[in-house]
């Protein structure tokens, strides 16, 4: 199953802390390819959560609500 992608009236506002490094690498790729920090981050979460296979994404939704009910 393949989730679908976001669209804009479903965001929500997410704060992420990054180290230096990695911000200044952030920064960089802006500038080349003309995106906003912003946007570069939220394309590269929804790609790390959509590359999760659906078997794994069932085994975490199971481990989570053990711990939630523990």
């Amino acid at each position: 199953m393949v989730r679908s992608n976001l669209n804009k009236p479903n965001l929500v506002n997410v704060t992420v802390r990054v180290e230096e490094g990695c911000l200044s690498d952030l920064k960089l790729y802006s500038r080349v390819v003309g995106k906003n920090q912003s946007e570069i981050l939220r394309e590269l979460v929804t790609s790390a959560l959509n590359a999760i296979p659906e078997h794994q994404r069932q085994a975490m939704e199971i481990i989570a609500n053990c711990k939630a009910s523990s």
